[in-house]
């Protein structure tokens, strides 16, 4: 199965600029770079040197009119809402990126793409500042000079150039909508094939209409679709948000199917998800590529793009579509996935059956490689293969945390014997710096290890996947390879993570070979319980190792606690209880009734809804959470009963002041959760926004995940969240760390609670920050100031679980310090409560110790000694122990907040 010739430059890792209406094609070396200095140096003419303007809002002020010309010219020139793609199709930021006030960072991906809308003006768009018409279309015309040699680009770029050299009969200091007008009619047949929009939206419309239509047809012939072509029509104006059918339709497509599409639209409106269509269309596409119709699938994307442009600018020309379920990004990736060069690896069942049907399997050449590694014969297999070889070690293994990829790597250490010990980098180290740091670290061990070391690099997709320097630094590992053909390298990921790095530079991948681990069976589990008895010396029954497995194998994880991590965990509790059990000098054997039923490995004990109840106060809070618990309960007893259920989001807002008990109530609706069955640990992390925000270009939605992979299977609590959007600071990145926290959300919404907390009012201004937050938090609970008589009992309660009583009176002392406090956002509550309680037993251990002091002396002196301390004074606090009551009230929190 292969791809049509011309679109095999996508497969590579080649400079490509891909407008989808031309082809791939490979940028020459040193084009770009000319084409840049050729735009300078018309800046810099004395025609256009004073030429600026201080409206422009992408390029450095003030900016030069030759440019700002340049920058409409190359959005308009690859089509009006057109696909373009390529690993160099950024052309505004490689040809313009020194007169851009904020150039982002240059990608290599070849998975990027983009369609601007590109609307056509006269040729005197921004340089219609300047005085002189004649100058404006002179220069206007040496701007389309300069972009020479772009071929993709060429044959509109021509066509406009004949436009110019042919202006219309008509006054050149007219306004810009009547000069337009008259260059449309003046445009000849060539020119409107060639730019299509000056036929003008509507007569554009049309064109794009024929095209769209075509390319469906084409493709329903090769994939058939279970839908109408006035259908698809529809869902297309409903993933570009239309709200109603365009009256320019009767138009483009005729009266008949127009009055079809608005007699069927609100039906079509009503079950339309975007998503679900995506996927849907995404399955269609890869059909049809696999049916050799790769150009037809991407001349429907193009004009499917196109339509979506043009009917979301309308009564206006196409302008950038504001929506992007039109799966461009998804097709280029299974483009890749399906066509890009694989290694193939012998099945061993093939030997195996031919054994068995008679034919003679040839011996095996040499000895298995000796491993520790515990159900993982992928990975088993690969380290044979590479330690029996004679070429340079390049293993790529990916797989979850926990399944051995670090001992694998440090078994094929040991196995090559290199002159040195292996180097371990981690993606950490490349997190957060320059470009030109991170590649200089690269290139220096790489340089460090070539010949006689091997370099095991932790979290290569992480690397790859960074937004900031990814892209540059998995090309220049893929250059390393190259240049240093002696480099012996092991990279390890995460699940998934080739199909990532492949994401980024498709060509990476095959340089190494690829194995992945898998989470263990029982019978792997109960191996590990059984090494992990071994270390403590300790042998078990087979039933009981048996029922080890069993129980590991059915814990669900918490944090790191997952996979091989789980068996040493296990044994460590069996093994002091079995100590506990055995006599002195006895043998310690684990019997299957030592194995517990359950394995908490979040090491929560006790009912969390009695503590609940228990709690203080937050009476509204606990009627809102028992419902939470009943539908919980409700829905499993639906299922139970063959109904259809669907999961709610259980995502939350905790609103309050400080002190009144939202962290608390968050850990126990994780443990609740995790006892109705919702989520698997029922851990919390908690966080705030320094663990989410990175301070550099890059790191905050790298941190953003692994932080939200902690939580999975528990509570992501984090307080204070409204601070992602309170920076005061340009570019602040809060707003990217909120934007990847939703997508997560919704990603792992079947295991996993996100609760953000704060003040009522900075909240609610937070959830306004972001069009799909408030939405992901159907819930919000408000949790009340505490009122005096809670206080107390929470100050009693603290001092109980402290070890400490009240003497008669204290109550009433602190009653009176806490109806003189003022009560305001800053209120501590039940913290306040935790902290005059720490004042209180250090002045009454001063007192006691005082006491004691004294009652020492005396005695040594032959005095009558004052009595000593009892019992029941070293844990009574007095009035006396508390806080001193305050002249001025205000002064209450700076002392004991």
């Amino acid at each position: 199965m292969r791809l049509p010739e011309h679109l095999e430059l996508l497969l590579t890792d080649e400079p490509v600029l891909d407008v989808y209406a031309y082809g791939p094609w490979r940028v020459p070396d040193g084009l770009f770079e000319e084409v840049a200095a050729r735009i300078d140096a018309l800046a810099a003419d004395p025609r256009a040197v004073d030429l600026t303007t201080d409206e422009h809002k992408l390029l450095t002020l003030p900016a030069s009119l030759v440019t700002a010309e340049i920058f409409g010219i190359l959005a308009f020139l690859p089509g009006g809402g057109a696909i373009k793609a390529g690993s160099w199709s950024q052309l505004p930021e490689r040809l313009l990126n020194r007169h851009l006030v904020n150039p982002g960072p240059l990608s290599t991906r070849m998975t990027r793409w983009d369609a601007p809308g590109g609307r056509w003006r006269p040729p005197v768009d921004w340089l219609v500042e300047a005085p002189d018409r004649e100058l404006a279309i002179e220069l206007a015309r040496e701007c389309l000079g300069v972009l020479e040699g772009i071929e993709p680009l060429d044959e509109r770029r021509r066509a406009l150039l004949r436009l110019y050299d042919d202006p219309p009969a008509c006054d050149v200091n007219l306004p810009k909508m009547e000069l337009r007008e008259h260059w449309h009619a003046h445009a000849d047949d060539a020119a409107v094939a060639s730019i299509p929009e000056l036929l003008g939206p509507v007569g554009y419309l049309e064109w794009v209409c024929a095209g769209l239509l075509a390319a469906y047809e084409h493709l329903t012939n090769v994939a058939p679709r279970e839908e109408s072509v006035e259908s698809h029509l529809i869902q297309l104006l409903l993933q570009g948000s239309l709200e109603h059918v365009p009256a320019e339709l009767a138009v483009a497509l005729g009266e008949d199917r127009y009055r079809e599409l608005q007699q069927r639209f609100s039906g079509e409106r009503r079950g339309f998800k975007a998503g679900a269509w995506q996927e849907q269309t995404r399955a269609w596409l890869v059909r049809a590529l696999v049916s050799g119709a790769a150009d037809a699938c991407r001349a429907w994307l193009d004009m499917s793009m196109r339509f979506v442009a043009i009917v979301q600018g309308l009564p206006g020309d196409p302008w950038f579509p504001k929506a992007e379920w039109i799966p461009v990004g998804q097709f280029q990736t299974d483009l890749r996935r399906l066509y890009a060069p694989r290694r193939h690896v012998v099945n061993p069942l093939i030997e195996e059956l031919r054994v068995t049907s008679g034919a003679v399997a040839e011996p095996a050449a040499r000895p298995e490689l000796a491993t520790s590694l515990v159900g993982q014969p992928e990975v088993t297999a690969a380290l044979d293969e590479l330690t029996r070889g004679k070429e340079p070690v390049r293993l790529l293994l990916t797989g979850p945390d926990g399944t051995g990829k670090r001992d694998a790597a440090q078994e094929l250490g040991k196995a090559l014997a290199l002159g040195r010990d292996p180097l371990w980098v981690t993606d950490n180290l490349f997190s957060g710096q320059r470009l030109s740091d991170a590649v200089a670290k690269l290139h220096a061990d790489a340089r460090d290890c070539a010949g006689d070391r091997l370099l095991i690099i932790e979290g290569l997709d992480g690397v790859v996947a960074d937004p900031g320097n990814g892209e540059a630094l998995a090309a220049e590992l893929h250059r390393l390879l190259a240049v240093h053909p002696d480099l012996q390298l092991v990279a390890l990921c995460d699940t998934g993570g080739d199909e990532r790095i492949r994401e980024i530079n498709p060509v990476l991948p095959q340089r190494f070979r690829i194995a992945r681990t898998r989470p263990f069976d029982a019978g792997g589990h109960a191996e590990l319980f059984r090494r992990a008895l071994d270390k403590h010396g300790v042998r078990a029954t087979r039933h009981a190792i048996e029922a080890a497995g069993a129980l590991l194998e059915a814990t669900p994880p918490t944090q790191t606690l997952r996979n091989a991590r789980l068996a040493p965990h296990l044994a460590d509790q069996v093994v002091a209880a079995v100590r506990a059990r055995t006599a002195d000098g006895g043998e310690l054997v684990v019997r299957k009734q030592d194995i517990p039923e359950t394995l908490d490995t979040a090491q929560s004990i006790g009912n969390p809804l009695a503590e609940l109840r228990d709690l203080t106060g937050l009476e509204t809070v606990k009627h809102e959470i028992a419902l939470l618990v009943a539908g919980t309960h409700a829905a499993r007893l639906r299922g139970e009963s063959g109904l259809r259920i669907t999961p709610p989001t259980r995502h939350m807002v905790f609103t309050g002041n400080p002190g009144t008990g939202k962290t608390m109530v968050a850990r126990l609706l994780g443990r609740i959760y995790r006892r109705l069955g919702v989520l698997s640990s029922g851990h919390l992390v908690e966080a705030s926004r320094a663990h989410l925000v990175g301070e550099y270009i890059g790191q905050t939605a790298p941190r953003t995940r692994r932080l939200v992979e902690r939580a999975i299977g528990g509570v992501l609590f984090i307080d204070e969240a409204y601070t992602l959007t309170q920076s005061p600071l340009k570019g602040d990145y809060g707003h990217e760390a909120i934007a990847e926290l939703v997508k997560l959300m919704e990603d792992h919404r079947e295991d996993l609670v996100v609760i953000v907390a704060g003040y009522q009012q900075e909240m609610a201004e937070f959830l306004a920050a972001n069009p799909g937050l408030d939405s992901r938090f159907p819930k919000q609970l408000h949790f009340p100031d505490y009122t005096d008589d809670e206080l107390l009992t929470v100050f009693e309660q603290l001092a109980a679980a402290d070890g400490f009583r009240m003497a008669d009176g204290t109550q009433e002392v602190l009653r009176s310090m806490l109806r003189r406090a003022p009560r305001g956002p800053s209120f501590g509550n039940g913290r306040l409560m935790r902290n005059m309680l720490d004042v209180a037993v250090a002045n009454q251990a001063d007192r006691v110790a005082s006491a004691a002091v004294t009652a020492k002396r005396a005695e040594r002196k032959g005095d009558k000694p004052p009595r000593m301390p009892s019992k029941k004074e070293l844990i009574t606090l007095t009035a006396e122990d508390l806080p001193p009551l305050l002249d001025h009230p205000e002064e209450f929190f700076g002392l004991y907040l």
